[in-house]
């Protein structure tokens, strides 16, 4: 298991050895979810933000990949 930290909240959101592209993760702080787009290196994509946390607010997501 990895975790990568949340671009929303700087959460953990937890990926398994099982997971793959496809899979829908989450934050467990923030309860975003994310799609995995790739395992290595891992990047996720939001599915949709829950109105309090706005990618504006925290610059693009791709700013959070390399943790």
């Amino acid at each position: 298991m990895m975790s990568k930290k949340c671009p929303m909240c700087r959460g953990e959101i937890r990926i398994f050895d099982d997971n793959e592209p496809g899979d829908e993760v989450y934050c467990e702080d923030c309860e975003q979810e994310f799609e995995i787009l790739s395992i290595a290196p891992v990047r996720l994509e939001a599915l949709e933000t829950s109105g309090y946390y706005e990618e504006d607010s925290f610059g693009t997501y791709d700013e959070f990949y390399d943790d």
